[in-house]
């Protein structure tokens, strides 16, 4: 079995990188070892746990841990900068001194061009992309759209919704928000005591302060 890297689901064509299982173990160390030494904030250690569980999980059961790049927890917030950061600790993978931490010596012929692909396919990534069209869609469909998603198994659909939101209810924007506010101020809070992920429960409750009046 391999392991897929995709941009999206909703991407098609190219934009994969196919691993082997032993590839796979080898392009994730690589890229831990280049961070272990780096100073990070909140969200760039967490985009780095994510790649460790990524590899955890291949070790454990091999063929398992494909992801797309765009279900990496991202925080809106700092996206510009954490995208420079995995830059440059792809780029610090892409080392010889990163390459003489493994206990192994990787064939770094193979591995190298699927940094660079890694590179391309973060470098791509804006806000836009993250959360909007396909949100925005969602969100004119009404309520029932929304709630489907919000008690859904997705989180990475349920954190791109609600950080659309986010825009969305803002009164600078000057949407109508008559028929959304009570039925939405609901499914917030359902959000916030439900089996969320910690990040999705926060967001949901940044809406709810910010545009709820709780």
């Amino acid at each position: 079995m391999s392991n897929i890297i995709g941009f999206s689901k909703a991407a098609f064509g190219n934009e994969k990188i196919s691993m082997s299982n032993q590839g796979t173990d080898c392009f994730l160390e690589l890229l831990e070892m280049a961070a272990a030494e780096e100073e990070m904030t909140d969200s760039q250690r967490k985009l780095i746990g994510f790649l460790k569980d990524r590899r955890e999980e291949n070790l454990a059961a091999p063929g398992t841990a494909s992801f797309d790049v765009d279900e990496m927890p991202w925080d809106k917030d700092t996206l510009s900068e954490d995208i420079v950061f995995m830059m440059q600790i792809i780029k610090k993978a892409k080392t010889v001194e990163t390459a003489e931490k493994l206990d192994y010596r990787p064939d770094l012929r193979i591995v190298y061009p699927w940094l660079n692909q890694f590179s391309m396919m973060i470098w791509k990534l804006d806000k836009d992309y993250l959360y909007g069209t396909a949100e925005k869609e969602l969100v004119q469909q009404g309520i029932e759209a929304i709630r489907s998603v919000l008690h859904g198994k997705d989180s990475n659909a349920k954190r791109r919704l609600l950080f659309y939101l986010d825009q969305y209810l803002d009164p600078y924007y000057q949407n109508d928000l008559t028929e959304l506010h009570e039925p939405l101020k609901g499914l917030l809070q359902e959000a916030m005591i439900s089996d969320n992920e910690a990040d999705v429960i926060e967001e949901a409750h940044h809406l709810l302060e910010a545009y709820m009046e709780i």
